[in-house]
């Protein structure tokens, strides 16, 4: 189904269609003639790319389109060191109890729909997250009360300068705000009333978001008037192919040039292209981490010694030499290493150990549980060997685990229903702030824990959670950071197995090709002369 938000032309006369499908079966067969189409591209040709999934979700979603598409750009970014950046904000101070923040914007800058991008139109942005939240997306929910907790007033300053109040102190605001916590978009897509996209986004990036059709491709084109740099490439043409095969074969045929996104290519099919010299690979952590959920509201879950056990037992670094092929970091901790707060804390394994407490936590019995595997990890990761390893692990503690491969739409039916005991995913960070991730698992009310009904309740995580609201100082808030990891290592609301990394796979006849922590410099890419 194609998008209606692109504006369109009117239809042709009869005669004037007939005329084109005539002229379009003679450049077909001229094409056929000319021999692979990969032949013909040069540096004014389209740069054509696959992702297994749709990065142009659409008006539904808070963000329309992936921030990885540079059609949007958010007041702050990541930097290649892993910390906020200037983006759409040039420069931020805040009042000594970090209750006030003044941004100061990016000058001679437009949405490519050529709205001023200015203070007002910040403000705007702001009024809109208010009117939509809160709202699921593809990528990562929006939320105004989480990413910008006690928000009390956005106001203009002056042309280029805006204010933000809050009711408390909030040092990591920045943090916050890195990536999807700040997306910014012409006033002129979205209804001002309710916030919903009433045209194509607007943004003020590299590329525009010119043509796309749902769960089939996504057309970018460079943004002539752009503030920066401009991109290297004029168009180029995203596909959406599920099948991480098909997207294997379509790079061997030469139909795509490279693959973007999280588990754009299995690393066994990474690795065997790897043999072939016309390709390259290229590695950055990612933002995604994997791990295993459990029903903590019924047994046998619902023993916090069983979650341990299992946690002990699993071989992590088996798991990432013979189905990640590297291309995994093995963990012990929950939050993600990409954040700037995270530290090192290595996986324990120790099987007699996770026998004992197995075997107390059931008694002497044995347990028959339902391990439910999403289908987008099968597509994207090698989750069904990574749940059959698991599975036969599982049986040495007395667990027999049947797995079950659902669609996600049937995983959120069967978890909302608490018809599950086991089950494989992933959870990435939305930005750099980990206060919402650790609230949403760690507390007993938190939105991922009350979701995955993992039935985690810990005390003094409790405790340090509230304090966070009271503790301006990032020194002080990295402590409490500092100890949250401690007690998700000790007692997990989730069993963390690995970080993910990011696999620019690409064509050696595209230069420039390199991975960040989320997406690819797809800006600087281009043919090689």
């Amino acid at each position: 189904m194609q998008e209606n938000l692109f504006a369109r032309g009117r239809c042709h006369s009869h005669q004037q269609a007939v005329w084109l499908l005539l002229m379009l079966g003679l450049a077909i067969m001229l094409a056929g003639c000319a021999g692979n189409t990969q032949s013909q591209a040069g540096p004014a040709g389209e740069i054509v790319l696959a992702s297994a999934r749709d990065l142009t979700p659409g008006s539904k979603d808070p963000y329309y389109t992936s921030v990885i598409l540079q059609v949007w750009e958010p007041l702050v970014g990541i930097g290649e060191d892993g910390r906020p950046a200037p983006g759409l904000a040039k420069k931020w101070s805040h009042s000594a109890n970090y209750r006030e923040w003044i941004l100061e914007l990016a000058e001679g800058v437009t949405f490519h729909d050529g709205t001023q991008f200015n203070a007002d139109a910040v403000v705007r942005n702001f009024e809109r997250y208010r009117r939509i939240t809160p709202r699921v997306s593809t990528f990562y929910a929006f939320d105004i009360d989480g990413i910008y907790p006690g928000l009390q007033q956005v106001a203009a300053i002056g042309q280029y300068k805006v204010r933000l109040t809050f009711n408390r102190p909030f040092a990591t605001l920045i943090y916050s705000m890195t990536n999807f916590g700040s997306p910014m978009f012409s006033p002129a897509c979205f209804d001002s009333s309710t916030g919903e996209f009433i045209a194509a986004a607007a943004g003020t990036g590299p590329f525009k978001l010119v043509a796309h059709a749902t769960r089939q491709y996504t057309l970018l084109e460079r943004n002539e008037h752009y503030y920066g740099d401009k991109a290297k490439a004029r168009t180029i043409r995203i596909k959406t192919i599920p099948s991480a095969e098909t997207r294997y074969s379509a790079l061997k045929a030469g139909e795509v040039a490279g693959v973007l996104d999280v588990g754009s290519l299995t690393p066994a099919l990474t690795s065997e292209l790897m043999k072939d010299d016309r390709f390259a690979v290229a590695t950055q952590t990612a933002i995604i981490s994997h791990y295993l959920f459990c029903n903590g509201e019924k047994a046998p879950f619902n023993d916090p010694r069983l979650k341990k056990a299992v946690s002990l037992m699993i071989n992590r670094e088996v798991m990432v030499r013979n189905f990640f092929h590297g291309y995994a970091i093995p963990t012990g901790n929950f939050l993600n290493r990409v954040s700037p707060f995270s530290k090192e804390i290595e996986p324990q394994r120790d099987p007699a150990r996770a026998k004992e407490l197995a075997n107390a936590a059931l008694s002497g019995q044995t347990a028959d549980i339902t391990f439910l595997v999403p289908q987008y990890g099968v597509d994207r990761y090698p989750y069904k060997e990574i749940a059959e390893f698991i599975q036969a692990e599982l049986k040495e503690l007395g667990v027999r685990a049947n797995i079950v491969i659902m669609d996600w739409a049937a995983i959120q039916e069967a978890r909302a229903a608490g018809k599950y005991d086991l089950m494989l995913g992933t959870q990435g960070l939305p930005n750099f702030e980990p206060a919402v991730l650790f609230k949403n698992y760690m507390k007993s009310t938190g939105s991922a824990n009350v979701q995955y009904k993992l039935g985690y309740q810990n005390g003094e995580a409790e405790q340090l959670l509230e304090r966070l609201d009271n503790t301006p100082e990032i020194p002080d808030r990295a402590k409490i950071y500092d100890r949250l990891q401690d007690i998700a290592a000790e007692s997990p609301p989730c069993i963390p197995l690995f970080d993910d990394m990011n696999l620019a796979v690409h064509s050696r006849t595209i230069q420039n090709y390199r991975p960040l922590f989320y997406g690819i410099t797809l800006d600087k890419i281009e043919w090689v002369q």
